[in-house]
Formats: structure tokens, sequence, C-alpha cells
């Protein structure tokens, strides 16, 4: 199986596995736009209030850049585009970036990424769960965090030929509404 088939892969299983997102924070809408009120217009604390998607993907991208993984994979991008129209698409942000000569993944550096997560105010729930291959080497790191409503599901693997480290972002209320409404996991 190619890079993107893999990926395909990992992202079924990670949509797949968010049944049950605790409630918090607010879904934001594509297309809308509401009336500021006077409460929405005073300034309001640093790191408080609903993240947007806008907010996340600069979340995933100042996060990664800050451990020195490498940028969001083009291919990926591009697939992951094609998945944020419609259903839970809409409640999505994510990131995958691919081993490089000039970025090389590997178990320290997901870590580091989890512990920048943790540093900046997520909340890992849940042990991070580290799966070791026969011959003594992990193979795989999943992480969870939490923080104002969202869930970032991150994944490191490693296989025969590349490693891969992606973050999976999920916005709890967006999600509980689509599959109120019979949402499918995929679009189209």
């Amino acid at each position: 199986m190619n890079r993107v088939g893999w990926t395909v892969t990992g992202l079924a299983a990670v949509m797949l596995g968010v049944t049950g997102c605790g409630s918090g924070g607010t879904a934001q809408e594509k297309g809308t736009a509401s009336a500021p009120t006077a409460s929405s217009a005073t300034a309001r604390p640093e790191d408080s209030g609903p993240i947007t998607k806008t907010e996340m993907r600069m979340v995933l991208d100042s996060v990664t850049a800050d451990v020195g993984a490498p940028p969001n994979d083009p291919a990926w991008a591009g697939l992951d585009a094609k998945f944020q129209i419609g259903t839970l698409g809409d409640c999505t942000v994510s990131y995958k970036g691919l081993d490089t000569a000039a970025a090389t993944l590997d178990v320290s550096r997901a870590n580091a990424l989890a512990d920048a997560l943790t540093g900046r105010g997520w909340t890992e729930p849940h042990k991070r769960k580290e799966r070791t291959a026969a011959d003594g080497t992990v193979d795989l790191v999943e992480g969870v965090f939490k923080k104002r409503g969202w869930t970032v599901v991150m994944e490191y693997r490693l296989f025969t030929d590349n490693r891969s480290l992606g973050l999976t972002a999920f916005d709890e209320a967006c999600v509980k509404k689509v599959r109120a409404a019979g949402g499918a996991a995929f679009p189209g």
C-alpha cells in the first residue's frame, strides 16, 4: 500500500474512533457569521473561548514547526482539502508530516510534539500508547489531547520504507451535531 493509501486508512480509523467525544466548545459553521454581542465585542482572556477551524490550523502548523517536524505533506493537504467538504470533514483539521532528510521523524520527535501540546495547555486524558515491533523498535505512538472543545489525535508510525507523524483535530460539538443528524463518517 502506498503513502496515500496508508494515510486514508489511518484517517478512516481515526474518524471512526471519535465516537463518544465529550461536549463543550462551539462548532464554527462554514459560511455563517453572527453579529457581535456586547460580551463578544470586549477582549477576552488569552486562551479562552471557542477555537475556530482557522485557529486550529494555526495551532497545528505552529506546534509542528516548533518541534522541527516537516511541513504538512502537499499530497496529504490536497487529500485533506477534499475531505473538508460535508459531514465530519466540516469538523476536522489535520496535519501529516512524512520523514525527510531535512526533518527526520522518530519517537523522540513524536514525544516532543506531545510535550509541546501539553506545554500549550492541552491535557492528555489517557496514557500515550506505544507499540514495539518484533525487532524492539517502537513503530507506533498514539496520543489524545483535549482543550476547549477540541480533541487532537496524534499518531507516529514507522513503516518499512518511511515514517509519518499525524495530527487530526476534531471539534467535539460539531462531531456531536453531525452524528445527531445521522451524518456519515466520510463525505462523498
